[in-house]
């Protein structure tokens, strides 16, 4: 027979949150660690998802955080803390 055990709903990550979560744990050590930054994306990386990753991040930790890209082809990109 199957154990069951009861949690709390905020400790639960199911599905793609899970995922996501494992994602954006660097970015949130990042935020809270210093007062900017810089990201290098791999080949791999989508520029989209690491902006979007560290905004959620940003949310999270209750830290404004503004960013750019250094050029065009959006492979590094600048953030820095505008508020705490």
């Amino acid at each position: 027979m199957p154990k069951f055990e009861a949690l709390k709903p905020e400790e639960v990550q199911v599905g793609r949150g899970r995922a996501t979560a494992e994602a954006r744990r660097a970015f949130r050590e990042a935020i809270e660690g210093s007062q900017a930054g810089r990201i290098v994306l791999d080949r791999t990386d989508r520029p989209s998802t690491v902006k979007r990753l560290l905004a959620e991040a940003s949310k999270e930790t209750g830290i404004k955080v503004r960013s750019s890209w250094e050029d065009k082809k959006q492979m590094v990109l600048y953030w820095k803390r505008t508020g705490i």
